[in-house]
């Protein structure tokens, strides 16, 4: 760890990822931290730094220090891999930095105690019986879709789907119901439980007839929201249904609610979207194949002016960290074994663990920044940013009319605004939606792109004022810009 490094952790206050200790604490409270950060997603520990006040203590004798760290945890706790250990100088004085891994083979437990640590905020807590579950479901090499859907049956499944499936994949050319209920066990599509066939997760979320009720999580919670702040919705949807539906209506929403900017290349106007659809087609089956679907949780979709969000209950797969996922430096893993293995067949998706190296390309050809990544609260965020979104101009809405805004508005999802749809949305008459087109236009707030037939507005560049004015000018002579501001004064 170069210095650079040990400054910015310096600045840091303490937190799920990070905890500063003036000494080694006692022995079982050392074990604690470091089980608590395996158990969660890892973190570091900052010996020689007083964790209130954060003045700088430093060791006055390192390495027995670190001797006595090593003799603990080997004592106290049963790690597969034992944390890095860094000796850092710094201001004439000596640190031990300590990075403890996201642990694979969860639960770790201190000597002694039945009940793991978990890090909440910045302590580390006994876990609770829903964290505690989570840790061994996480902890085991078993697929966590494979677990039967409590109340169903096999009624809630749809069996022409399944056979369809199976025929497009040439899993079997029998078909009968006894070979069929044998394939599905195969497939772990459904389980023996109490000497019942019960639909597995699996089961349910890609085959279901009306998922959301045996799995009130199968959700998709799409909004998309005024600006940036969640203050004011534009749009939004609850989405259902099995996977392969829930990914297409993911789309379509996402589709309608992209704003498409247009620019002028020689003498057409190209279209496009926002992003890449196929980047956020990317990320939302990501999210349906890898979330945890033990948790409550929905999926949340929220899309503002700036920036999309992806918010995932559960977070990266054990030992997976964010780091390794931007250094595309990680052998791909698995939650949902079988969810991930049938959108694969679908060819939804690659199970080869390039989802992640796809998205960031297709944002690449688009000149668009890569996602970031967050774990948080026991979910996993991707965010998409749009950086265009600076050449929307500043707008006083004081100097707006009712109609105005409402056409702002409506701009900001989608871009353009023919004066038809102006009129549709204001319910005005044509020579009013001109009126407030042109005022809005002189106001430099809109530009005008295209012929006076089948031209439309769109935000006046204020990166790159020449665009819109340019291919105005070309139009400019032969469109009735000046007779409409004759009648407009006439009017008045």
């Amino acid at each position: 760890m170069n210095l650079e490094e040990f400054e910015k952790i310096l600045k840091e206050k303490e937190n799920k990822n990070l905890d500063f200790k003036k000494e080694l604490p006692e022995s079982d409270k050392v074990a604690q931290l470091v089980t608590g950060f395996y158990n969660s997603s890892g973190g570091k520990i900052v010996l020689g730094v007083e964790d209130e006040t954060k003045k700088l203590v430093g060791l006055k004798e390192p390495q027995k220090v670190e001797h006595k760290f090593i003799q603990i945890i080997r004592h106290w706790c049963k790690l597969d891999r034992e944390p890095r250990i860094e000796f850092v100088s710094y201001k004439g004085k000596d640190f031990i930095v300590v990075d403890c891994p996201k642990g694979k083979n969860t639960p770790y437990f201190v000597r002694g105690e039945h009940i793991p640590k978990v890090r909440v905020g910045s302590s580390s807590m006994p876990a609770n019986k829903e964290e505690i579950a989570r840790l061994y479901r996480e902890g085991s090499s078993k697929s966590q879709d494979i677990f039967p859907v409590e109340g169903s049956s096999l009624d809630d499944l749809d069996l022409e789907e399944i056979k369809k499936y199976i025929s497009k994949n040439k899993l079997t050319k029998q078909l009968d119901r006894n070979y069929l209920i044998e394939l599905m066990l195969k497939e772990k599509f459904v389980v023996e439980s109490e000497n019942m066939l019960v639909p597995t997760i699996a089961g349910i979320l890609l085959f279901g007839k009306n998922p959301h009720l045996n799995i009130t999580q199968c959700e998709i919670r799409a909004d998309r929201y005024v600006g940036d702040s969640m203050v004011e919705w534009l749009d939004r949807k609850d989405i259902h249904g099995n996977l392969f539906e829930m990914i297409r209506q993911a789309e379509e929403f996402v589709l309608k609610n992209m704003r498409t900017p247009a620019r002028v290349v020689g003498f057409k106007t190209e279209f496009r979207t926002e992003y890449p659809i196929e980047a956020l087609r990317e990320a939302i089956v990501n999210a349906l194949a890898h979330r945890d679907w033990h948790s409550s949780n929905a999926i949340l979709l929220r899309m503002f002016d700036s920036h999309i969000d992806i918010i995932n209950p559960g977070e990266l797969l054990r030992p997976l960290s964010i780091e390794e996922v931007m250094r595309d430096d990680y052998i791909p893993e698995a939650r949902n074994k079988i969810i991930v293995e049938v959108l694969s067949r679908c060819e939804n998706m690659d199970k080869r663990g390039t989802g992640f190296l796809r998205i960031r390309e297709s944002l690449k050809k688009w000149g668009l920044p890569f996602p970031e990544f967050h774990e948080k609260q026991n979910s996993f965020i991707i965010r998409f940013n749009n950086p265009a979104v600076s050449r929307i101009p500043e707008v006083d809405n004081a100097k707006l009319n009712e109609r105005q805004k409402k056409a702002i508005d409506y701009l900001k999802v989608k871009g353009k605004i023919t004066t038809k749809e102006y009129i549709e949305i204001t319910k005005s008459s044509l020579i009013t939606a001109k009126r407030d087109l042109l005022n809005l236009k002189d106001m430099k707030i809109l530009g005008f792109v295209g012929s006076s037939k089948t031209g439309y507005y769109s935000f006046y560049d204020t990166v790159n004022d020449t665009v819109n004015d340019t291919v105005n000018d070309t139009v400019k002579k032969g469109n009735n810009e000046d007779t409409l501001k004759r009648k407009v004064k006439n009017e008045k």
